[in-house]
C-alpha cells in the first residue's frame, strides 16, 4: 500500500516538474526574445552556465537558434554603392578617411586570402607538362605554371586553353624586341587570326595590351568582332574561384564607410566590446576597390605598366623613324582599369620630370611612344602626353558621371588632344524612376551602355570598318587631321547630311540608331548583356533588330555577304561568360 502511495507521489512530482519545465520554456524564451540580446558575448554567457546535460534542455535548443540568427547577422554581405566609392570626395579629409578605410579592408582581405592559399595545392614539377606553342619551348623554365591564382597575378597570360599559364613581365622586358614577342607569341590568336594576321582592321604594326581586371568581360571575344584582332592580356589583381570572401573586417572602417554612404548597409554596433566583424564581400566588389587604392593594392602592376612605357620611350629615342620596324604600343583598358593605366603614366611622368627633363620633350616622347584606348572609362587623371582614344556612349552613367568624355568643362580629365567617340546604345532606360536609378548604381553592370562585349567594342568595329582603318594610331591620326584647304564659307552644321567632325574620319549619323544594333546581334553580343531582374529595364528583344533588319542595315553598308563573314568569325566559336 506503502509502496502504492510512493508510487503515486513520484508520478506527480515528475508531472509537475515536467509542467514547471514548459512553462520556464515559454517565460525564458520569450524574455530572451523581448530583451533582443544585444550581443552574443551575454547570450553566450547565459548559456555557459546553463544546465546542458538536465531534463531541461529544451530551452537551449530554442537559444541555439536565436544564436544562429546572431551569426547570420553578424556575418552579412557588404554591400557597396559603386557610384558613392568611384566618387572622389571635394572634402580630402573625408576622402582621405575613406581612402584608409578601404585601405584596411585591402589589408583584411589579403590577410584572408592568405590563408586561403596555405592550403590550396600547387601544382607538382612531375606533373604532366604543359603543351606550348614552339616559340615558348625555348624559355619553358621561365614560364609560370602555378594552379594559384594570385601567382599569375602581375603576369602576360599565355593562351593555352584552361591552364592557368603565364610569363613574368621581367623575363618579356629583357628581351631584344619585346614589342615584336609580345605581338607574335603572348598575344590571343585564333586559328583564322594566325592565316590572315588579323583581317582587315590589323596591320601588325601595334602591339596590344588589354590591361584587365580578372572581373572583366571576356576579350577573346573582342577579338573575334574586330576581326581577329591579336591582343594580349596584363592581368591586373588576381583571379578568385568563389563570388564572395569570407573576412574579419574592422567596425570603425566599416561604419566610416557606411556614414559617407559608400556601403547600403547599416553601420555595425560594437556596443559587446567587439572591434572586429566577420563579413562576405563579393571578390568582384574587391577588385574594384584595389583600383582605387592601387598605390598599395596593385603597385607591381603599376611598375610593370612604368616598365612598358619605359621600353616604349627608349624605343623612339634610340630609333625614331622606327627602321627596325618594332611594333607601336599600345595600352587597352575597360572602365575601371583605366584609373590603373592613368595612374601608371602619371608616375612614369613625374619620374622623368624628376630628372630634370623639360616637360615638353617628356609629353612629346609619350606622344610617339603610347597610344591609350579606353572604353567607357571612370577616371578623369588621364596626364598630358599619350594618344588618347576615349569610346563611350552617351547613356552611360558611369562615364557620364565620373569619366572623362567631350562634355566635360574645359576638355579636362581626359589628356590633351584626346579624341572621343561618342553614341547613343540601344539600350534605353529612361522610363526608370529615381527609385530604381538609385538601387542600379549601386552595380557596375547595371546599364549595358556600360557593357564593353554588346555594345562599346561593336561601336569602335563600325568605326574602323567604315573608314578602313587597320591601326589604332592610324585611327587617332585620322580624327585629329585637319585639312588646311578645306575653307568653307558655310558653317557644316547647316548642311543637310552632316556625317562627323572627326578629322578625315567618316561616321554617317545613324551610326547608333541603326548599324550598331545591327553589329550587336550579327556578332552575337546578346549573349553578353548583362542580366537585371529589375522589371523597369527594357527587353532586349525589343531594342535589338532581328535578322532580316539587321542584315539589311549592313549589307547596306558594307556589301553583300558582310552578315555571314561577320557571324563565321564571331559566332563560330562557343561564348562562355566569364
Amino acid at each position: 500500500m506503502a509502496n502504492n502511495h510512493l508510487l503515486v507521489v513520484s508520478r506527480s512530482a515528475v508531472i509537475f516538474l515536467l509542467f514547471w519545465s514548459g512553462c520556464l520554456t515559454v517565460i525564458e524564451s520569450f524574455t530572451l526574445t523581448r530583451s533582443a540580446h544585444k550581443s552574443r558575448a551575454t547570450a553566450g554567457l547565459w548559456l555557459d552556465n546553463y544546465p546542458t546535460k538536465s531534463l531541461f534542455s529544451t530551452p537551449l535548443f530554442v537559444h541555439r537558434k536565436y544564436l544562429d540568427d546572431l551569426d547570420e547577422q553578424a556575418n552579412r554581405s557588404l554591400q557597396f554603392h559603386m557610384m558613392n566609392l568611384l566618387k572622389v570626395d571635394e572634402d580630402a579629409k573625408r576622402q582621405s578617411e575613406k581612402l584608409n578605410a578601404l585601405s584596411s579592408i585591402i589589408q583584411s582581405c589579403n590577410s584572408a586570402l592568405e590563408d586561403m592559399d596555405e592550403a590550396e595545392s600547387v601544382r607538382s614539377m612531375d606533373s604532366e607538362p604543359i603543351n606550348l606553342p614552339e616559340d615558348l619551348s625555348a624559355i619553358r623554365c621561365f614560364i609560370n605554371t602555378s594552379s594559384r591564382s594570385k601567382d599569375h597575378r602581375n603576369c602576360f597570360r599565355i593562351f593555352n586553353g584552361d591552364d592557368k599559364v603565364s610569363l613574368t613581365p621581367n623575363v618579356l622586358l629583357s628581351m631584344n624586341s619585346p614589342f615584336t614577342f609580345l605581338r607574335d607569341s603572348l598575344s590571343y590568336q585564333s586559328d583564322d587570326s594566325e592565316k590572315k594576321r588579323g583581317g582587315m582592321m590589323y596591320d601588325g604594326s601595334e602591339a596590344l595590351v588589354w590591361c584587365s581586371l580578372p572581373s572583366d568581360q571576356d576579350f577573346k571575344f573582342c577579338s573575334s568582332v574586330m576581326d581577329d584582332m591579336p591582343f594580349s592580356q596584363l592581368c591586373l589583381g588576381a583571379d578568385h574561384d568563389d563570388d564572395y570572401l569570407d573576412v574579419e573586417l574592422d567596425v570603425v572602417s566599416i561604419n566610416k564607410l557606411a556614414q559617407q554612404n559608400v556601403l547600403c548597409n547599416e553601420q555595425v554596433s560594437n556596443e559587446d566590446g567587439r572591434t572586429r566583424r566577420q563579413c562576405k564581400i563579393k571578390t568582384e566588389d574587391l577588385n574594384v576597390i584595389q583600383t582605387i587604392v592601387s598605390g598599395e593594392a596593385l603597385e607591381d602592376e603599376k611598375q610593370t605598366l612604368i616598365k612598358l612605357i619605359d621600353a616604349a620611350v627608349e624605343l623612339v629615342r634610340a630609333d625614331p623613324l622606327n627602321e627596325s620596324n618594332e611594333p607601336h604600343l599600345v595600352l587597352l583598358a575597360h572602365c575601371v582599369s583605366c584609373s590603373v593605366v592613368a595612374s601608371a603614366i602619371s608616375s612614369w611622368k613625374e619620374q622623368q620630370l624628376q630628372n630634370q627633363q623639360s616637360p615638353q620633350r617628356v609629353e612629346d616622347l609619350l606622344h610617339q611612344a603610347l597610344t591609350v584606348v579606353t572604353f567607357g572609362n571612370s577616371c578623369r587623371s588621364f596626364c598630358d602626353g599619350p594618344a588618347y582614344i576615349h569610346i563611350s556612349m552617351f547613356d552611360d552613367p558611369w562615364t557620364n558621371t565620373l569619366g572623362a568624355h567631350s562634355g566635360n568643362e574645359d576638355d579636362s580629365g581626359g589628356g590633351q588632344n584626346a579624341v572621343y567617340f561618342h553614341a547613343y546604345s540601344p539600350y534605353d532606360e529612361e522610363d526608370t524612376n529615381e527609385a530604381q536609378k538609385a538601387t542600379s548604381l549601386r552595380s557596375l553592370k547595371s546599364h549595358n551602355a556600360h557593357n564593353l562585349n554588346s555594345c562599346l567594342i561593336q561601336y569602335l568595329c563600325l568605326i574602323m570598318r567604315i573608314n578602313g582603318i587597320q591601326s589604332f594610331r592610324a585611327l587617332y591620326d585620322s580624327a585629329r587631321f585637319v585639312d588646311p584647304t578645306a575653307i568653307l564659307d558655310i558653317n557644316p552644321k547647316h548642311f543637310a547630311v552632316n556625317y562627323s567632325n572627326h578629322g578625315e574620319l567618316v561616321i554617317p549619323p545613324r551610326i547608333d540608331h541603326e548599324l550598331l544594333p545591327a553589329m550587336i546581334y550579327a556578332t552575337g553580343g546578346g549573349q553578353w548583356l548583362w542580366d537585371n531582374d529589375d522589371e523597369s529595364h527594357t527587353d532586349f528583344d525589343e531594342v535589338l533588330p532581328d535578322e532580316i533588319e539587321a542584315r539589311s542595315h549592313l549589307e547596306e553598308s558594307f556589301g553583300y555577304s558582310v552578315f555571314e563573314e561577320i557571324q563565321e568569325t564571331c559566332c563560330s566559336q562557343k561564348v562562355i561568360k566569364s
